[in-house]
């Protein structure tokens, strides 16, 4: 079976979305697919300019300059799979080959159409959506990596239940336990003490990552420090706000126990994961929640949210909590502190569950099932008409 997937521009810097597709690459050869993956190369956005036009750069890149490579490569392949939904705009120019889309949220699709708040989206920002959205309908086949996005597109109206699939997505990357010395090594690298308790929280700035409420949570944890199962917070992504920096100084003391590691690699997150007592995300929307399982895998308890997909996601080994109450959230911490060890172990059987291997192989499910529906049908059939 010839896979062509299609990526990502690389000057977005999409980097969950590439993550992705190159699982797709590297798992579907073992299942016998012949792969090949084709991304819009930064052509015109590489020319001099002033920064202004970059973003209308792209948008040649992506929507003029890209489509004959596209046009030819899809003739090559039995399906052509879209890995992002965010490239749902190509899809009513592969009305002639089967094809697949994967949806990984819906989220600045409900930005755009004002249902989220705290997403402001310009006037192209909105016409890009919406040819996202009208895209999704030309689908063969498309995959929720959640059921939560399952729902919302559902909801949303984008397509029928009748093509669609949920095949959750599984860990990206080499996540699992780590020797100590390992562990200790790294926290020691990055100046932190491996005999400290640290809370990780991993993910970049954005009002739906819900950074504030890591911050306000564990500065509740150190109201009463001596008690504290945790005693350091660490934040992998991005430099903390104006906001939270405020809070800290409000807070005597715990400028020294919150510490920002950005550009972390990936062995190094991973020791960060075995090292942390947990994992705090109490993200607000979440297509799937990658840092959830790759926590769970690394033997690290998770605290997350108490909202889809998290609590789909995260099974019985996590603690969830309501994500805009850190007295809440801080309580939580405490009391299952004592069960840590048993969450560690829940954690690691949950993971288990979200192999690469097991979701490339529902991929050829789906690519298997849209090439044999094609077989009979009229070429250049539309997929939205059957």
């Amino acid at each position: 079976m010839k896979v062509l997937l299609i990526g990502n521009y690389p000057l977005d810097d999409q980097k969950s979305m590439l993550a992705f597709s190159a699982m797709l690459e590297r798992e579907l050869p073992r299942l016998g697919c012949e792969v090949q993956v084709l991304s819009p190369q930064a052509r015109a956005a590489r020319l001099p300019m002033p920064r202004a036009l970059r973003k209308w750069a792209g948008y040649l890149d992506k929507f003029v300059l890209f489509l004959p490579a596209l046009a030819r490569r899809a003739r090559w392949a039995d399906v052509v799979h879209v890995c992002d939904h965010s490239n749902a705009m190509y899809m009513p120019r592969l009305t002639r080959h089967a094809n697949v889309l994967t949806c990984h949220d819906v989220i600045a699709i409900q930005a755009a159409r004002g249902i989220v708040r705290d997403w402001q989206v310009g006037f192209t920002g909105r016409i890009f959506q919406k040819l996202i959205a009208n895209g999704f309908a030309f689908a063969d086949r498309l995959v929720c990596v959640s059921a939560a996005t399952h729902r919302e597109v559902l909801a949303l109206s984008l397509a029928k239940a009748a093509r669609m699939q949920i095949v959750p997505m599984g860990l990206n990357n080499e996540f699992g336990l780590l020797p100590v010395d390992v562990v200790n090594k790294c926290l020691a690298s990055h100046g932190l003490d491996p005999q400290a308790p640290y809370l990780l929280h991993v993910g970049h700035e954005h009002a739906r990552k819900n950074r504030m409420a890591v911050l306000a949570s564990f500065a509740e944890l150190h109201k009463d420090a001596a008690s504290s199962p945790v005693q350091h917070l660490v934040f992998v992504g991005s430099p903390l706000t104006q906001e939270m920096n405020a809070l800290i100084d409000s807070h005597p003391g715990l400028a020294a126990r919150v510490h920002v590691l950005r550009d972390v690699s990936h062995d190094d997150l991973r020791a960060l994961y075995c090292g942390a007592a947990a994992l705090l995300f109490p993200s607000l929307q979440e297509g799937f929640g990658w840092p959830i399982i790759e926590a769970q895998a690394c033997g690290c308890p998770v605290f997350t949210s108490d909202l889809a997909p998290m609590n789909e996601i995260g099974s019985a080994a996590a603690v969830y909590v309501d994500p805009k109450d850190p007295a809440a959230i801080a309580r939580a911490i405490r009391q299952a502190a004592p069960r840590f060890a048993a969450m560690r172990e829940g954690g690691l059987a949950n993971a288990a569950h979200f192999s690469a291997a097991t979701m490339a192989s529902r991929y050829v499910e789906q690519y298997r099932e849209v090439i044999a529906a094609r077989q009979g049908a009229p070429e250049g059939t539309p997929s939205r008409t059957t």
